[in-house]
């Protein structure tokens, strides 16, 4: 038998444990109640646009594994484990001439946890302002705006558990009018007893209701049956308030193979979304010496129809990736690229430098 110490640390590791997995799937259930009838309803969308070439590689399916200041936008559990500093930078190119940048930064503070930031902005290009009378377009150019700004903590709470959390500040602005939120995600990582498994879950989007408001919803008008000179009223158009996409995400992890030359992860992770079908992802990873790095990642999302068979449902399909590290001395350089095939649009490719150090 081991001593009342050792006991009572590992009742109090499997008390948080529990607690945790309770609170997630108590929340997850919240979140995925009504999900087939708010299909299309979720407003602030970019909340779920993919940060990151190695997660974008791997299709977010690395839940159990994403470590550092990459864990930000995936699984904050995962930020902790990071020696000191990291710092990320990455580009985006999107449908349509829309494009993201994305900088995030982080630093362990021992045991105080590991604290981290994040910006994303999004560039959504030049809109023509057409009306029912100038279907061509006024002349007018719309230049829509919105960003993301995310603070991030997390700590471990045993040598195999690690909890974080994100606040993620939501703006968006088009014209005269803008709409503000804060969205949370919690993320838990636990590292099981059996070698190389591990697994993440993820609460991501939680929080208020936002709603667009400002002058442009206000219009001068001269009713049809008005008397000639009479004076032009207000009229305000009242905008309905729309909910954040949340989704419960669970994500699996394994080292099928790891030496000193080779390592060869596998992923596997459930999304279940409020607002969409719910997303089954597979990924693997080979790294060479821990210097070059190859990525493929597999989403399959589906709905049961009335005669209860199985359609896809989703814009993207596969993934793929490369990335390498440098070794500069007392900082490690990875360059890291990622390409998503669409069954819609163009694809679309991340380019990711990110700074250990």
């Amino acid at each position: 038998m081991g001593t009342p110490e050792l006991m009572g640390g590992l009742m109090n590791s499997k008390t948080y444990i529990s607690a945790g997995l309770a609170l997630a799937l108590g929340l997850a259930g919240s979140a995925l109640a009504g999900g087939e009838t708010s299909v299309g309803s979720a407003g602030a969308q970019e909340l779920r646009i993919p940060v990151g070439a190695r997660g974008t590689a791997l299709m977010g399916s690395f839940l159990g594994d994403v470590h550092g200041v990459d864990a930000i936008c995936w699984n904050p559990g995962g930020l902790v484990d990071l020696e000191s500093n990291e710092a990320t930078f990455g580009n985006f190119n999107y449908w349509a001439d829309m494009d993201m940048v994305q900088f995030a930064a982080a630093h362990n503070f021992g045991n105080l946890g590991a604290l981290g930031v994040s910006a994303r902005v999004f560039n959504y290009g030049d809109l023509n302002v057409t009306t029912e009378s100038q279907p061509d377009g006024t002349g007018e150019v719309l230049q829509p705006k919105s960003s993301i700004i995310t603070l991030a903590w997390s700590r471990r709470i045993s040598d195999r558990v690690a909890l974080g959390m994100n606040a993620n500040l939501v703006n968006q602005k088009v014209k005269d009018m803008s709409a503000s939120g804060v969205a949370f995600d919690f993320g838990v990582q636990v590292e099981t007893p059996m070698d190389g498994l591990s697994f993440g879950i993820v609460l991501k989007n939680f929080g208020a209701n936002m709603k667009f408001s400002g002058y442009g919803n206000e219009t001068k008008f001269i009713p049809d049956d008005a008397e000639p000179g009479s004076v032009r009223k207000t009229w305000t158009l009242e905008y309905q308030d729309f909910e954040l996409p949340s989704s419960f995400q669970l994500g699996l992890a394994y080292d099928v193979m790891e030496d000193p030359i080779n390592r060869l992860s596998t992923y596997a992770a459930f999304v279940g979304n409020n607002h969409s079908s719910d997303e089954y992802i597979f990924g693997a990873e080979y790294g060479f010496r821990n210097l070059a790095f190859g990525r493929f990642g597999y989403t399959y999302a589906s709905n049961i129809s009335d005669d209860a068979t199985f359609s896809q449902d989703y814009l993207y399909t596969w993934s793929g990736g490369l990335g390498f590290r440098f070794d500069l001395g007392a900082t490690d350089l990875f360059v890291d690229w990622s390409y998503t095939e669409n069954k819609v649009f163009d694809a679309t490719q991340w380019y990711t430098l990110r700074f250990a150090f």
